[in-house]
């Protein structure tokens, strides 16, 4: 019989760690005891979440990064490699996106959803590799996505497609790191509260018109909601997952709460509220 044991605390490295799930999740592997090494392009939010790293137990180390430019992403390792040595889990949380139809989005609002998905995705898990392959242990390359990489998630047509090219790039990778020890996981997150864009898209009036579409094509039929926390104890149990296992493409939703489904967007806005606001 195959003995199997969860991995011990390593070295984990997390994009777009400033805020929302990123954030969590980087407290959730402090408080494990892991070495956490949180990257992303605003200091003020870094540091904060490298407080909270620290009050939770762990170490952490806080470094700019940009995960559309491949030379930042290298010195991001390099520097979490001087600190901790080699990096074990890799977290592509790092995203952005606007809601409103295609016609609407300029050149650049596609480029900036595209690179930070899928390119920077990439740049991210390439490092990664390298460096477990160089030192000849296992490890995790866990790529955050989004239910809308599988669904028909109108007005999020940018952000979708570039989640889509993520699992799929997921998929082969798998099969290229076979017999290596290393696990990819393409974590597919459904409805959430907290996100850093998500908020923004509220806020800026877009998520109101965009809320309404998706009700009415039946992609929101009820008042359930996920919140980072929850999205970051999914991470942090794939990446735990025992040594001989491995998710594959993981989808987290939330359930429906118990009672009537909505039945007009007044109602489902009025339950969602109550509930979560």
């Amino acid at each position: 019989m195959t003995e199997t044991s969860e991995p011990a605390p390593g070295v984990v490295a997390i994009s777009g760690a400033g805020t929302g799930i990123g954030q969590v999740t980087a407290r959730r592997f402090g408080e494990l005891g892991w070495r956490v090494v949180i990257g992303g392009r605003r200091a003020e939010k870094l540091a904060r979440t490298a407080t909270l790293v620290e009050e939770a137990g762990g170490s952490c180390l806080a470094h700019d990064l940009d995960v559309t430019d491949a030379e930042s992403v290298d010195r991001f390792f390099t520097a979490a490699e001087d600190k901790f040595g080699t990096v074990t889990a890799v977290i592509n949380n790092a995203a952005t996106g606007r809601f409103g139809p295609l016609e609407d989005f300029t050149p650049a609002e596609i480029d900036a959803e595209i690179a930070t998905k899928l390119t920077g995705g990439l740049y991210m898990a390439q490092r990664g590799v390298r460096a477990l392959r160089a030192a000849g242990s296992g490890g995790d390359i866990l790529f955050m996505t989004s239910l809308s990489a599988a669904k028909e998630w109108l007005h999020h047509i940018p952000y979708a497609a570039a989640n889509a090219g993520v699992e799929h790039a997921a998929r082969m990778l798998r099969l290229e790191l076979e017999g290596t020890g290393i696990r990819v996981t393409a974590l597919r997150c459904g409805e959430t509260i907290g996100t850093d864009f998500g908020t923004r898209e509220g806020e800026n009036g877009r998520g109101l018109a965009a809320y309404q579409l998706w009700f009415r094509r039946g992609l929101l039929r009820h008042a359930g909601m996920m919140t980072p926390d929850v999205v970051a104890g999914a991470i942090v149990a794939a990446v735990t997952l025992p040594a001989g296992y491995q998710y594959e493409t993981l989808t987290v939703t939330p359930t429906a709460p118990a009672g009537e489904l909505p039945v007009t967007f007044e109602s489902w806005g009025a339950d969602v509220f109550g509930r979560h606001g």
